[in-house]
């Protein structure tokens, strides 16, 4: 690879300057030849460029071949610069060539200053727009905050409701009661079993000491289709809690 730039660039160093000795007689303006002086430069840096670069140390420093090669190119680029450069000034002026080498390194130093603002310009916009996101981030963090923050107030302070307001607002269904009458009662020991009937067949049966006795009625939650405890069951009720 830097074998063939060197070739490419020796290649179109004696192109650029051939073409400028043809013609030099009859050019009226150096723009005529810009674009071959631009070839000789190009193919300028193009030698420089493999100089050197990519070989192996023996090839470098180790090879009498190489050394040799490298000093014929760099001579014979050193022959066709002073050429071209006494061409130029014969026919445009002692000073043209000092001029084209300045004007050339202006531009030179103008794309690189270019290419400089330009990675600042990207640099600066990248930092502008990271910032951006930043602060849009602490936003959403502050905001959420400030949410939880009111959702905890909120709840903190919220007034508690009555049983009766629980109960207006749905939050507690009451029980349908119905009024339940005695109906049978039982003695064991000192214990008597009581059994109600309410409407629709809501049985009931409960306990109570055999001194207080058993109420005549009570409201207890409506349950219809019920079925009537049987005696045995209460008995046995009964043996349990004296036990």
């Amino acid at each position: 690879m830097v074998v063939a730039e060197i070739l490419t660039g020796i290649a179109l160093v004696q192109k650029s300057v051939d073409f400028i000795k043809s013609n030099i007689g009859t050019v009226n303006d150096i723009k005529d030849i810009a674009k071959q002086i631009d070839g000789f430069f190009l193919g300028e840096e193009q030698m420089n460029k493999g100089q050197g670069k990519g070989l192996s140390l023996k090839e470098q420093f180790g090879s009498v071949e190489s050394s040799a090669e490298d000093f014929i190119n760099r001579k014979l680029l050193e022959e066709r610069r002073n050429e071209l450069k006494q061409l130029i000034n014969l026919r445009f002026g002692p000073t043209a060539w000092d001029s084209i080498i300045a004007e050339r390194a202006e531009r030179i130093n103008q794309a690189k200053e270019a290419q400089k603002q330009a990675r600042l310009k990207a640099k600066k916009e990248q930092e502008e727009i990271l910032e951006v996101v930043k602060w849009v981030a602490y936003g959403f963090i502050i905001i959420g905050l400030l949410i939880g923050m009111i959702a905890f107030g909120v709840k903190a302070f919220a007034k508690e409701y009555t049983y009766r307001q629980k109960v207006q607002q749905g939050i507690i269904k009451e029980p349908k009661m119905t009024t339940c009458r005695l109906m049978k009662q039982k003695v064991f020991k000192d214990k008597m079993a009581c059994i109600y009937r309410g409407a629709n067949k809501t049985y009931e049966m409960e306990f109570a000491d055999i001194r207080v006795g058993c109420p005549k009625q009570y409201q207890c939650v409506f349950n219809p289709n019920g079925n009537e405890p049987s005696i045995d069951k209460v008995m046995e009720s009964l043996r349990s809690i004296a036990k």
